[in-house]
């Protein structure tokens, strides 16, 4: 073993810690020790759920600031269901690209793998809350806070996915491809962000609206003359 690939063994072979916050640091420095102990139990994938619930109701609070009333709750709730039944609607498609790109992992740990790179974007999104606070204190127009919104979870995504992408050929040791299921996850996210609206805003009294394609949402509300949030 060279010495430059004693390091990286080390840091393979190191414990993960049980602390709160240790999942999280695990995530952005080395997901591998993560990944080691998704196979040896249910445990890893809870803890992972919990992260992801955590950063998507912090991000949804922050995000429900900038109207303030009910979204308090609405949008916290909305956001952490949204985002988990985006990952359930595509676990099924990520692992049929990933075997037919040559992967041999169970489901289990495609799903592991999904919620590594789900959680790490979570994480992603609350560094960006504090930008999106300054953001929302600055203007009132909801066009304006919706693409800055967007901006940030797009951004998000694309780094999550990722690690989607780095655990799965880790699993098998070889490359495994997910170039044609990535912008299939993120046009998923996109339309939950109109499917569970207002997510910016103030909140209505509509429990269902009617269907609308996540384009013709945005260019409607770019278009419309209520596009300003009136603060009292």
């Amino acid at each position: 073993m060279t010495a430059e690939a004693a390091p990286r063994a080390q840091v393979a072979e190191t414990t993960l810690d049980s602390g709160p916050l240790a999942l999280v640091e695990a995530l952005l420095k080395t997901p591998a020790t993560i990944l080691r102990e998704t196979r040896t139990g249910y445990g890893m994938i809870f803890r992972l759920s919990v992260v992801i619930a955590v950063t998507t109701s912090l991000v949804g609070f922050v995000m429900s600031l900038f109207s303030g009333g009910l979204q308090l709750v609405f949008v916290p709730l909305k956001l952490t269901l949204g985002i988990f039944c985006c990952a359930l609607l595509c676990l099924p498609s990520l692992h049929v690209f990933s075997c037919l790109s040559g992967a041999e992992q169970r489901v289990k740990d495609t799903f592991a793998a999904l919620l590594m790179g789900v959680a790490l974007m979570g994480v992603l999104l609350v560094g960006f809350a504090p930008i999106a606070w300054i953001f929302s204190q600055a203007t009132s127009s909801v066009a304006m806070m919706g693409a800055v919104h967007l901006a940030f979870l797009v951004t998000s995504s694309l780094l999550g996915l990722g690690l989607v992408n780095r655990a799965l050929t880790a699993m098998n040791r070889h490359p495994v491809r997910t170039r044609l299921w990535s912008p299939l996850f993120i046009l998923v996210v996109l339309q939950m962000t109109t499917t569970l609206r207002p997510l910016v805003g103030p909140a209505d009294d509509a429990l269902i609206h009617e269907r609308s394609f996540f384009v013709s949402h945005w260019a409607s509300t770019v278009t419309s003359p209520e596009r300003e949030l009136v603060r009292e």
